[in-house]
């Protein structure tokens, strides 16, 4: 009887325990499943309790920390999960978790485990393609050691989420400020606009910006001051039925010291996003906004789009920056400098050192020139966004990087660091204010000009049969940043024909080098340029896979659209020089009979003769050297 006794008792214990964990874990994926990401975690932690071994609990645990972007917390359950697949996207979270750490070995690896178990054809598929060759482009990436990033204190910075600074004066600094409504860390978050007193870098008697224009429900956030017009930008989000926020545009005038009425913008759609704009001045006295929206027409999910005002306060029908600027992935947070026509925004496509990554794209002769990234230290492996420059040649944006004031975890909330160029020392200003001349004295052109040699072979490369395909035409109008864009664009099918990722992402970060290379080739030119003449022998190369004659016509082709790229390149700077005969090209254009023995001929064989590094570096143009007078 006692034996029977015990084995009820015992019994009854399991079925206990058991209910109790079924509890935790059916209350855990709900909350999951509404984005509850916290009440997740403390319901699994004690499921857990019940069985270590559970593989979904730890991976979901894990997916809970990065959506709440505790990277390092959720980087200890990715590598505690067996890699079950109970989540389809597991090892694409699990990869970029690595790269928002900046482990790029490790993200490059977990992107190609993604890619080679995935077997939908979608967004996924394509991103973390394009991921392994952003990893390979990303670690060997230098820090420009001129460029300082300094952090703001507090209470500019308060360990919540502060971003979208900017100045509205010399003396009042505005910036957006995320907090908990009832300062708790798990309540729910509002944005509002605050107004700061800024002298000799520190801050004083905050206030509410427009405290009484729409109450407590909605939040008020990226606010952007038009100085040419006295008029304050801004966007109001509210939560929708289903849950999601959507914003529109509003505008404030500033007239003799007081704020008028906050009206909406013409340019917001009643279904869809309007917001983080910015504003500048046309040659044609309008405004023109830049901002964000998920209306439809883009080229991804949110995008920049541009609305041109025609009369006061009626614009034209926006147009999206196309596929030169926007992406399949996310592009956020735009400003446009009319003194340079550049355009600064984020972006979590193209090659970069995070999530988001700050860019630009200067606008020339009718179109947007070819993306860069700014580079470390402005970037970093966090997210930045909100780049803005101001009046004293610094520019602002907001950052979760290592080092921003955190009350939750290590990249939970942006803060607010500014873009410095560091002055030289005094002893580099003297040396520089010293002209007098002596036989020890150096012309700093000779010195640019032995630069300019040692760059040489400079290299830039080409999909098949680009530019102009199935064309005899010897030359083209399209510039090398016109083949460049096309040949990114293509960048997947290459993974897919090669089936071997990390070949292909090298052969990408070659391609990305090359291009910037070039770049750098061409600022040294200009250098020499403005006290020599120089002459470029420029030669172009071909894959086999054509007849020789087209293929010699294809490399001319090739030759003329570099050409192009260095008569237009930094809004034709180097044209004069060009016209004027103190810059000449020589042209040596090939067939196939510099290609290297063993390339594949063969239409059929697209693998070896198309995308294979092989074939494709034979592809290409080369300024092999420079001669100077």
């Amino acid at each position: 009887m006692r034996k029977r006794i015990l084995f009820i008792v015992l019994l009854i214990a399991q079925m206990v325990q058991a209910q109790t964990e079924k509890q935790f874990l059916q209350a855990a994926y709900e909350a999951y499943d509404a984005g509850e990401f916290y009440e997740t975690i403390a319901y699994l932690e004690q499921a857990l309790k019940f069985n270590r071994e559970n593989d979904k609990a730890t991976q979901t645990i894990a997916l809970s920390y990065y959506h709440l972007k505790d990277y390092e917390k959720a980087r200890d359950f990715f590598e505690k999960s067996s890699g079950s697949q109970d989540y389809p996207l597991f090892n694409y979270y699990k990869a970029n978790n690595y790269k928002l750490l900046g482990a790029y070995d490790e993200a490059s690896q977990q992107f190609q485990s993604f890619n080679n178990g995935y077997d939908q054809n979608d967004f996924y598929k394509q991103k973390s393609q394009h991921e392994v060759a952003s990893c390979a482009w990303a670690k060997d990436q230098p820090s420009d050691d001129k460029v300082e990033i300094y952090h703001f204190p507090k209470p500019i910075n308060t360990g919540y989420s502060d971003f979208a600074a900017g100045f509205l004066d010399e003396k009042t600094l505005q910036l957006s400020s995320l907090q908990s409504i009832e300062k708790n860390l798990k309540s729910a978050f509002q944005s509002k606009l605050l107004f700061y007193n800024w002298e000799e870098e520190k801050a004083s008697q905050s206030s509410l910006a427009f405290p009484d224009d729409f109450g407590d429900s909605v939040d008020i956030a990226s606010g952007y001051f038009l100085a040419e017009t006295q008029e304050f930008l801004f966007s109001v989000c509210a939560t929708t039925e289903t849950g999601d926020k959507r914003c529109d545009l509003y505008l404030r005038a500033l007239k003799d010291g007081t704020w008028g009425t906050a009206t909406p913008l013409g340019i917001n759609t009643a279904a869809y996003t309007e917001t983080q704009a910015t504003a500048s001045i046309n040659a044609a006295g309008q405004r023109e906004i830049y901002f964000i929206s998920d209306r439809p027409g883009g080229e991804g999910q949110l995008d920049i789009w541009k609305a041109v005002e025609k009369e006061t306060g009626i614009f034209d029908e926006a147009i999206n920056l196309g596929p030169s600027i926007n992406t399949m992935d996310n592009e956020s947070t735009p400003y446009f400098d009319a003194k340079t026509s550049t355009l600064y925004f984020s972006s979590a496509w193209y090659y970069g050192f995070g999530g988001y990554d700050i860019f630009q794209s200067t606008f020339e002769q009718g179109t947007w020139s070819s993306v860069r990234n700014l580079g470390k230290p402005v970037n970093s492996c966090a997210n930045d966004q909100y780049y803005i420059q101001t009046t004293q040649g610094d520019a602002l944006f907001a950052s979760n990087r290592a080092g921003a004031l955190q009350l939750k975890n290590a990249a939970c909330c942006y803060d607010i660091f500014a873009q410095r160029q560091l002055k030289e020392t005094p002893e580099e200003l003297e040396r520089l204010a010293d002209n007098s001349p002596d036989e020890t004295t150096i012309d700093p052109i000779d010195g640019f000009a032995q630069s300019l040699r040692e760059q040489v072979p400079a290299l830039v490369y080409f999909h098949n049969d680009q530019p102009n395909p199935n064309s005899w035409a010897t030359t083209t109008n399209l510039s090398y940043a016109d083949c460049y864009a096309d040949y990114i664009h293509v960048e997947g099918d290459y993974f897919d024909a090669l089936m071997d990722n990390q070949k292909a992402a090298a052969w990408f970060a070659t391609v990305e080098n090359a291009y910037q290379e070039i770049q750098s080739f061409l600022e040294t030119l200009e250098l020499v340029l403005s006290k020599r003449t120089v002459n470029l022998r420029i030669e172009g190369y071909c894959s086999p896979l054509a007849l020789n004659d087209y293929n010699i016509n294809l490399a001319k082709r090739r030759i003329a659209s570099l050409e192009n790229h260095i008569l237009t390149w930094n809004k034709g700077s180097l044209k004069p020089y060009y016209d004027a005969g103190d810059l000449t090209f020589t042209e040596v254009p090939f067939g196939e009979e510099r290609a290297a023995e063993g390339i594949s001929d063969s239409p059929k064989d697209v693998k070896y003769s198309i995308y294979a590094p092989e074939a494709a570096q034979e592809r290409r143009v080369a300024i092999i050297a420079v001669e100077i007078e």
